[in-house]
């Protein structure tokens, strides 16, 4: 009987285990704009709740597709600390607003780029661009 309840209590602890991010690797394709991920660290991604992760260019990109899929079954969101490449929860990342190559190379974007430390994201800023959190990217995304 104890048996039992013990392998019912690992059964139940390993099922309610933290979801983790896969790794995005460049070449992946962005959910929503289907562009090749060229840079990893600026990456995004989002966990359903079956578990299955999907890859996004950029924290823009995440937040765009985000505020137009309000009734998506999203169980985790993660983006990409530009300094090491490690996927950390959107909500625990400082998010500096910056102008990003485009992937044709050609012209600049307005996006963002994610820190898991603020001080990070601050010796990042060129200018007096605000920090940023993830509720705050969200709040100016549009949803196009």
């Amino acid at each position: 009987m104890r048996m039992l309840y013990a392998t019912l209590l690992g059964t139940t602890l390993l099922a309610c285990a933290s979801i983790q991010p896969a790794a995005v690797q460049t070449g992946d394709r962005c959910l929503r704009c289907r562009q090749t991920i060229g840079d990893p660290r600026l990456a995004g991604e989002i966990i359903d709740k079956m578990r299955a992760p999907f890859p996004f260019r950029t924290a823009g990109c995440l937040a765009k597709y985000v505020k137009a899929n309000p009734d998506a079954s999203i169980a985790a969101i993660f983006v990409a600390d530009h300094r090491t490449g490690r996927m950390l929860p959107a909500s625990d990342a400082w998010f500096v607003p910056a102008e990003l190559t485009a992937p044709d190379g050609k012209r600049t974007q307005p996006d963002y780029v994610a820190f898991r430390s603020r001080a990070d994201a601050e010796a990042f800023r060129t200018h007096a661009e605000p920090l940023l959190r993830w509720t705050q990217v969200l709040g100016e995304t549009r949803a196009n």
